[in-house]
Parts: structure tokens; C-alpha cells; sequence
């Protein structure tokens, strides 16, 4: 008799082990995400980011991360080459690009579990770090074949089309700053090694001195909040 109960004694301590380790939130210990981002304050598709996070408890998983990301100024207005012969557009008074690239490093927590392979699961995700912004000259292609900014053409007319995003990069400028990035996520995988979903939220950033995209009539920032979501997808292990 006595075995027989060290025996159902052994099995039930089994059972519940078996029960808690299926019932753990994170029963993975590493999570690794790529998403694209459509921001407020950024085109179609603002950027890009990766994230890898870590599990510290049940719920909590420790972040660290990289987002590139493009920056326009509120009143950038794009409009149509006036030359002849051009069908390309480009942003009226706009002269120098903004690329941010974050560097992230916060938590993720586990707010809402889904059940086992379907439902959807939310997580809470709190990220900031330093910035680096790269300034660059937004160059304009002129009907003599020259790369001019927009403040350099006396008449609107002499205007083809933007020149593209490397035209001045050998005069690209480094400005840093700093930024917090708060954000829910909404995961839809049916298994838990992969994660397929989409992430909104909001943004601050700020910069150590005011950045001059469009310079002329208008109020240029150093800080610059904005809304966001993107689309993501990823796996853990």
C-alpha cells in the first residue's frame, strides 16, 4: 500500500507539472519579429523594423531591437513636374530627407493569451533609445541635367523630378536624438512557434536640434510624435 501511494502520489505531482507547463503564457524562451510600418509622420510605408525579445518571467519578455524609418515634415505636398516631357511628381518647398534609424530596447508583456491554436493573443510592448537621424539633401533633377534643391531653381518650371534617395548621400549629416515607442499587439498565428499579426500604437521622438526639411514659410520641429501600424511576422523558439 505504501508504494502504491508514493506511486499516485509521483503521478499526480506529474500531472500538475504537465498541466502548469501547458498552461505557461510563454513556453518558449526567444521571439524574433520583422515588421513594416505606416506611420503618421512617414510615405506608404514609413519603415521597417526587427525585434528580438527574451523571456525574463511568465509574462514579460525583455526586447532589444532596430527600426529605420523615413520622416516627413506635416505640410510636405507633392506635386506634378511642370516640364512637358515629365510625368514624375516631387514635394514642393521640401529640402533635406530625414531617415531615423532607432535603436530599441524595452519589454513585452503578455496582456491577453489565446487559446490553444486559434483566438488571438495581446501583448503590451513598451520600447525606447537613442536615435540617429541621417539628413541628406532632397535633390531635384533640372531640364540641363543638373541636381539642384529646391530653393536653387528660380523658376518652378525648369523642375523634371526628384533625383532619388542616394543622390546626396555624400552630403549626409548625423543629428541624434532619442525616442519612446508604446504600442498593443494583436498576434492571429495558429501555432506558437510562428507570429503573424499587426501592431498599432504611438511614437515620440526628438532630435537635438530643429531639422530644416522644408525651410521656406513653413515651421520646422525637433520632435516629432506620431501614430503608427504595422504588419508583422516572425517566430520563437
Amino acid at each position: 500500500m505504501k508504494k502504491v501511494f508514493i506511486l499516485s502520489i509521483f503521478m499526480i505531482a506529474l500531472l500538475f507539472d504537465a498541466k502548469s507547463q501547458k498552461e505557461d503564457p510563454f513556453d518558449y524562451g526567444q521571439e524574433f519579429l520583422f515588421g513594416i510600418t505606416k506611420a503618421t509622420n512617414g510615405g506608404l510605408f514609413s519603415g521597417g523594423f526587427f525585434r528580438y525579445s527574451a523571456k525574463k518571467s511568465d509574462r514579460i519578455f525583455q526586447t532589444f531591437g532596430i527600426e529605420v524609418a523615413n520622416i516627413r515634415h506635416p505640410q510636405e505636398r507633392r506635386v506634378p513636374s511642370p516640364t512637358f516631357f515629365s510625368t514624375s511628381s516631387f514635394y514642393e518647398g521640401k529640402e533635406k530627407y530625414l531617415i531615423s534609424t532607432r535603436l530599441m530596447y524595452g519589454y513585452d508583456m503578455l496582456l491577453f493569451k489565446k487559446a490553444e491554436e486559434k483566438g488571438v493573443q495581446i501583448n503590451g510592448v513598451l520600447t525606447g533609445g537613442p536615435t540617429l537621424g541621417f539628413v541628406s539633401p532632397y535633390l531635384l533633377r533640372s531640364e540641363g541635367g543638373g541636381l539642384v534643391t529646391y530653393s536653387q531653381f528660380l523658376n518652378g518650371s525648369a523642375i523634371i523630378g526628384p533625383a532619388g534617395y542616394f543622390a546626396g548621400i555624400d552630403q549626409m549629416e548625423l543629428v541624434l536624438g532619442a525616442h519612446i515607442r508604446a504600442s498593443l499587439l494583436f498576434e492571429f498565428g495558429t501555432f506558437k512557434s510562428k507570429i503573424t499579426g499587426f501592431e498599432v500604437g504611438f511614437l515620440g521622438e526628438i532630435f537635438s536640434r530643429e531639422i530644416q526639411i522644408v525651410p521656406l514659410g513653413t515651421k520646422n520641429y525637433s520632435f516629432y510624435p506620431a501614430a503608427f501600424v504595422s504588419i508583422l511576422f516572425g517566430s520563437r523558439k
